[in-house]
C-alpha cells in the first residue's frame, strides 16, 4: 500500500509542476492566487517530505519528539493550504460577480464571509494541546474551512451559471478547485468513522480527487489552440494521525 502512496504524491507533484508550467507560459497575471497556492502546495510538500526522508526512523515512533514535531508541521500546513483554498473560491467567486455596484456589494459580503473564516476557529474550538500530539485545533480548523470551502464553491458555480458572459476559463478553474475542496471534505468526514486500520481508504480518495482537481487546472490553463472546447459546470500526501 505504501507504494501506491508514493506513485500517487509523484503524480499530484507532476500535475502540479505541470499547472505551474503552463501558469508561468500563459494567464499567471489572471490567476495570480492560483499561482500563489500551487507555489506554497508545492514548496511546503517538498519541505514536509524533505523533513520526513531526514526523520523517518524517529517518525514512525508515535513517542518521539521528531515524530509529534511532523505531525504538528503537517496539519499547521494542512491549516494554511486549506485556508488558501478557502481565499482561492472567494476570489474566484468575487471574479465572477457582474460589475458595477453589485459587485461592490458582493465584495463586501464575500470580505466578511473571510474574515469569519478567520476567526471562527478560535471561537469554536478551544485552543491547546489536545491529543498526544497536539494537533486537535489544527485538524478541526482544517475541517471547518474544507467544509466551508465545499459550500462557498457551490455559490461560486451558482454565480457562473447565473452569468451569460461567463469567463470559461475560470468556470474550468471552479470546477477542479472544487473536485478538490469536497474531496477534502468527505475525506475528513470519513475519517472520523472509520477505524485507524481503515484510514488509508479516506487518504487514497482524498489523494485521487487532488489528482483529479490538478489535471482539470491542467486543461484549463492549456494553451487555447491546443485544446477542445472548456469544460462548463453546467448540468446536462498521507495523512499523520491526528
Amino acid at each position: 500500500m505504501i507504494y501506491v502512496y508514493y506513485l500517487l504524491e509523484i503524480a499530484a507533484a507532476l500535475a502540479l509542476l505541470t499547472v505551474l508550467a503552463l501558469l508561468l507560459r500563459g494567464p499567471f497575471r489572471k490567476f495570480w492566487p492560483v499561482l500563489g497556492y500551487v507555489l506554497w502546495e508545492l514548496l511546503s510538500n517538498a519541505a514536509l517530505t524533505s523533513f520526513g526522508l531526514f526523520n523517518s526512523g524517529a517518525i514512525t515512533n508515535t513517542n518521539a519528539a521528531a515524530g509529534r514535531l511532523y505531525a504538528r508541521l503537517y496539519w499547521a500546513n494542512d491549516v494554511i493550504v486549506d485556508l488558501l483554498r478557502f481565499l482561492l473560491v472567494i476570489m474566484l467567486t468575487y471574479k465572477a460577480t457582474a460589475g458595477g455596484a453589485r459587485r461592490v456589494s458582493s465584495g463586501r459580503i464575500l470580505g466578511g464571509i473571510a474574515v469569519a473564516a478567520l476567526v471562527l476557529p478560535f471561537l469554536l474550538f478551544p485552543i491547546g494541546t489536545n491529543g498526544p500530539k497536539g494537533t486537535a485545533w489544527l485538524t478541526s480548523t482544517s475541517e471547518l474551512l474544507n467544509f466551508g470551502a465545499a459550500i462557498m464553491n457551490l455559490v461560486l458555480w451558482g454565480a457562473l451559471l447565473a452569468d451569460r458572459k461567463r469567463d470559461p476559463q475560470v468556470a474550468v478553474v471552479s470546477v477542479g478547485l472544487g473536485v478538490v475542496v469536497t474531496g477534502a471534505a468527505i475525506s475528513y468526514g470519513l475519517r472520523r468513522f472509520v477505524p485507524i486500520e481503515a484510514r488509508f481508504i479516506p487518504d487514497i480518495f482524498l489523494m485521487l480527487t487532488e489528482l483529479a482537481g490538478w489535471a482539470i487546472w491542467c486543461r484549463a490553463f492549456w494553451p487555447a489552440h491546443a485544446r477542445g472546447p472548456a469544460l462548463d459546470p453546467t448540468p446536462s500526501n498521507v495523512m499523520p494521525p491526528a
